[in-house]
């Protein structure tokens, strides 16, 4: 139970000791030992005064435990003062037991036995100690898993700075998510195997920003080139790299940062619209640690920023929403560095233009594996169905000509024209109203269960007019609603973002028109509301991962209570296999990777569903209205959030205990080494 293990009931001062405490100590006796072990205990010999590691006190011994670091007992000094103090401490009849990093690492189950045959002599610390004790092998002690690994040789000149051979010195893995430290050490798995193109396929939500930055850091030798889709995301990197910004991902990281003591890499950041590619020169270039850009700005060899580098002056490229990549351009662009390893990130890799992208997955973290760790909300999915067989919608022409749109696949084929899109309304506003309803009683819950932050809502419209039309609706219910599309000035999307995204703001909803797309972070929007139909299943994914991160404030913390992304949508719009694909998350990956194979095959044919397929099989369903109207469904229900978080844990549980059986002469069954664990460590 928590609160009885030796890790909660003894502090440690240092990395060193607390391993002592959760590997050795915790392995050799059991917590009721604590009442007998004193950390930093203060002693004075003669002139001198000590601060023990941990002195354990029995009725006849007084065991001293030093733990040495190398860090601080690699000088000569050091090792003159250690010898002294040992002196000193057998001079007081103490038996002085010392334990190295290394020994705990390396030789854990030797450490808990020379401890246990020292606390043996004594009948009160007898009484505490552990038969037969099982001693796993840490998974922990190394607090940069990435030390082994060494980037394969640069052709570096004596000029260059060997800034990222310093950045890997200093990296700290340990305020990073448990996904992202595991994807970073399937990384540096794979590319020392001289493997270059490496895919992670991250849920949204999962932190996949901290991800590319803590791998640029990690595996670049000489320069890392970041390609991401659009301005959103390219500005997003550049904040998290920008150590004068409060929230970037080097120094504020929760739990402390991921560099300290030296500075934030030498960053470019670069745009082809703001006409800084044309600006920039070849030197600037070569002087950044890190370039910043989207691949808009990539161009060819001939113009752009890639005609303004050479093929090895990028050795680490990063890709983020992978599956917006635009073809021609990410073949110029790993052509033009073909030895530079390669991290393409992303949710989904289905390609909106009907192609897939090849990589190896090297690491795959689902939308349920991030709703277990408390990174994601919990999705609940509200279905409209209408009485009508299909929806009608309507083009209002200048001349006043009404040209009528009749159900989703009329609809998806007027979604190729712009200009027929920005005129389309739907015929019969009753559908926008219903829906209308759902979303204010889903804001009710909401800002009851979120309290004291405000609930927002994410409309996606057709057209200009639709938005307009929905907003008007919106704020007929009571939900103060404003649009968003690229027909406004900047000015105006600024005043309107800052009023919808503040928390002293006045809208609580929004109508946004390919505006807030991949890349937007808004963890207090509470409910998302497609009101179009979505031809690529990336597209409508990226949708529900504009709220569906988890909301971080203190009060939230105290009530420990599940939070709920609420999707409600038009039944007619075709989104249910978009949902069950979403559930399933069976068309995630990229294509494998194949010699010189740059990321343009034809999309595979996966065949058709199997005939009367359940789209909801197996799905929690409520219904919170009359029978066939509306219907409230969980995306995975509770029960299958917790087994998907007890399957990790016992595949977890499952590599750990290999390692003990590779290390232990006599080792115990898998169930006595999984009880020990979750006993001693939770």
């Amino acid at each position: 139970m928590y609160g009885t293990r030796l890790t909660d009931a003894l502090s440690g001062e240092s990395f060193l000791e607390t391993s002592f405490v959760k590997w050795v100590l915790s392995a050799a006796a059991t917590p009721g030992i604590s009442a007998h072990v004193h950390p930093q205990h203060p002693v004075t010999v003669d002139d001198r005064s000590y601060h023990l590691d941990y002195l354990i006190t029995g009725v006849r011994s007084h065991v001293v435990v030093e733990l040495d670091g190398y860090e601080f007992h690699s000088s000569r000094s050091a090792f003159v003062h250690d010898r002294i103090r040992q002196n000193d401490l057998v001079g007081l009849n103490y038996e002085v037991l010392r334990f190295s990093y290394a020994a705990i690492r390396e030789h854990t189950a030797r450490c808990v036995a020379q401890l246990q045959k020292v606390l043996k002599r004594d009948p009160l610390l007898a009484t505490y100690l552990i038969p037969d004790p099982i001693a796993p092998v840490p998974d922990d002690m190394d607090p940069n898993p990435l030390g082994f690994i060494t980037p394969p040789p640069a052709r570096r000149t004596a000029t260059e700075d060997d800034y990222f051979d310093r950045a890997r010195r200093h990296l700290n893995l340990n305020p990073l998510r448990g996904c992202q430290r595991e994807a970073l050490v399937a990384l540096a798995n794979y590319y020392r195997r001289g493997e270059i193109n490496a895919a992670c396929v991250m849920s949204v939500g999962a932190g996949k920003t901290a991800l590319g930055v803590a791998a640029t850091l990690a595996f670049t030798r000489r320069r890392a080139l970041i390609v991401t889709p659009g301005r959103v995301i390219r500005g997003t990197f550049a904040t998290a790299l920008d150590p004068a910004v409060a929230g970037n991902v080097l120094y504020t990281l929760r739990g402390g940062p991921l560099l300290s003591g030296m500075s934030a890499p030498a960053t470019e950041v670069l745009d082809s619209d703001l006409g800084t590619i044309q600006s920039v020169s070849r030197k600037q270039l070569l002087d950044a640690a890190v370039i910043v850009t989207n691949f808009h700005s990539l161009g060819s060899a001939d113009n752009g920023l890639l005609a303004k580098l050479e093929p090895d002056d990028i050795d680490f490229i990063v890709i983020d929403e992978a599956h917006i990549a635009a073809s021609e351009s990410y073949r110029r662009l790993f052509a033009r560095f073909p030895r530079a390893r390669r991290l393409l990130m992303s949710a989904c890799f289905s390609r909106a233009d009907g192609r897939t992208i090849t990589a190896d997955v090297v690491y795959r973290y689902r939308l349920i594996d991030s709703i277990a760790d408390g990174h994601a909300k919990h999705l609940r999915a509200h279905r409209f169905t209408p009485d009508v067989e299909e929806t009608e919608y309507e083009i209002l022409w200048p001349g006043g000509e009404r040209e009528p749109i009749v159900g989703k696949a009329a609809l998806l084929d007027i979604m190729k024209d712009e200009r027929k899109v920005a005129r389309i309304t739907a015929t019969s506003e009753e559908p926008i109203r219903r829906v209308m309803r759902i979303v204010r009683d889903c804001l009710v819950q909401q800002t009851q269960a979120l309290s004291p932050v405000r609930p927002r809502v994410l409309f996606a419209a057709l057209g200009q007019s639709h938005a307009e039309q929905i907003a008007r609706i919106a704020n007929a219910h009571g939900i103060a609603c404003g649009t968003l599309h690229h027909s406004m000035t900047n000015s105006e999307i600024a005043a309107t973002r800052k009023r919808f995204e503040t928390e002293s703001g006045n809208l609580q909803a929004i109508v946004q028109l390919k505006m807030l797309g991949q890349g937007y972070d808004l963890p207090a929007i509470a409910a998302v509301v497609p009101m179009r139909p979505y031809g690529s299943f990336g597209e409508f994914y990226q949708l529900v991962g504009r709220g569906i991160r988890t909301v971080h404030h203190p009060a939230l913390a105290e009530r420990a209570q599940p939070q709920h992304l609420d999707l409600v949508y038009h039944g007619e719009l075709g989104l249910d296999d978009h949902l069950e694909t979403l559930r399933r998350e069976n068309d995630m990956d990229p294509r494998p990777a194949e010699p010189d194979d740059f990321g343009d095959a034809p999309v595979p044919d996966r065949g058709a569903p199997p005939l009367g397929y359940p789209v909801y099989a197996d799905m929690h369903v409520t219904v919170v209205a009359e029978q066939g109207d509306n219907r409230q469904q969980f995306l995975h229900t509770i029960d299958q959030v917790e087994a998907r978080r007890q399957e990790r844990e016992l595949n977890t549980l499952a590599h750990r205990y290999a390692a003990y059986v590779a290390t232990t002469p006599k080792p115990r069954t898998f169930e006595e080494f999984v009880a020990v664990i979750r006993s001693a460590h939770g």
